[in-house]
């Protein structure tokens, strides 16, 4: 194992860390040759660092019985603490080098509900497929939520649309999405010939919550268009969104990739309207933060994955 030599510093004072494992293993043998052994060094060095390490504390840690060594009160309180600071310097090592492996370690994303559902959570399930030993850890929330937590340093990275909001992070492109307008493909079969906002003023709007990307996308929209709907809910799942759109209670705005299956499978047709909104998708982290080396396997593996589905 390699110590730092220094590890502790304190008003101007030091320990060696290779005199303190020295001393560890004396105390551990009471046996000068038997120590010098397990640090691979002649028993006078091993001398010379245990007189070197009395002088730094002003006290005997061992003194002589015939041709015995016996630990003073001072070397007894001395030994569990130089077992911990060698413990110490043993975890920091393991640490620091546990950072230089690209298939072992733990990676925090966090993304909206949107990408967290129905784009992440597959590619990161093939991802722990790949390399197992690995720990991905994936936090669904609101934009608003994921941008707070990405500041206070509990998500390494994030997947969330591009925003001119927030210049404190770095900004990796992805992929772009469209947020569409849709209605019940069998109960309001006629909304899917309207071609704008203005024919739509009478119906009732099922919309995500505040906060969430996809609502921010709406609410730029109707002010751009200078809409606003007569009747309009807030869900905060898409699900709650779909399912009401599905039953024809009203008409909402989703992700395209939120309700790809169901358009497939022609429970919803999307509203033709002219007025668009899209938004890109970057992956995310703070300006000047350490890139991890599982970091960039992952945005290696997660683009490459993106580029598969394009």
């Amino acid at each position: 194992m390699v110590f730092i030599k220094i590890l502790y510093r304190w008003e101007g004072s030091t320990i060696d860390l290779h005199q303190l494992k020295t001393f560890y293993y004396v105390a551990k043998h009471l046996n000068f040759s038997r120590a010098a052994e397990e640090v691979s060094l002649t028993q006078p060095a091993v001398s010379r660092q245990i007189e070197t390490l009395e002088k730094h504390f002003g006290l005997d840690l061992f003194y002589r019985v015939g041709k015995k060594i016996e630990l003073t009160d001072a070397g007894r309180r001395l030994v569990p603490y130089a077992e911990n600071m060698l413990q110490y310097a043993k975890s920091t090592e393991k640490a620091m080098a546990s950072l230089k492996k690209v298939d072992e370690g733990e990676l925090v994303i966090g993304a909206g509900t949107t990408v967290g559902n129905y784009v992440l959570s597959p590619i990161i399930a093939a991802f722990t497929n790949q390399y197992p030993k690995i720990k991905v850890k994936l936090m669904i929330h609101k934009t608003s939520d994921i941008i707070e937590r990405i500041n206070k340093g509990t998500i390494d990275i994030a997947i969330i649309a591009k925003s001119g909001k927030h210049p404190e992070f770095q900004y990796d492109p992805l992929f772009k999405d469209d947020v569409i307008l849709l209605a019940s493909a069998k109960k309001n079969i006629y909304l899917t010939e309207v071609n704008g906002l203005h024919e739509l003023k009478e119906e009732r709007f099922f919309l995500r919550e505040k906060g969430s990307n996809t609502r921010e996308c709406v609410d730029a929209l109707f002010q751009k268009s200078k809409f606003s709907p007569k009747e309009m809910l807030e869900f905060e799942t898409n699900e709650a969104i779909k399912l009401s759109i599905i039953k024809g209670f009203g008409i909402g705005f989703l992700s395209r990739s939120t309700v790809q299956l169901e358009l497939e499978q022609g429970l919803l047709k999307q509203i033709p309207i002219v007025e668009l909104c899209g938004r890109e998708f970057s992956l995310i982290q703070q300006k000047g933060k350490y890139i991890s080396p599982i970091i960039q396997r992952f945005t290696v593996f997660l683009k490459d994955h993106l580029n598969m589905q394009q």
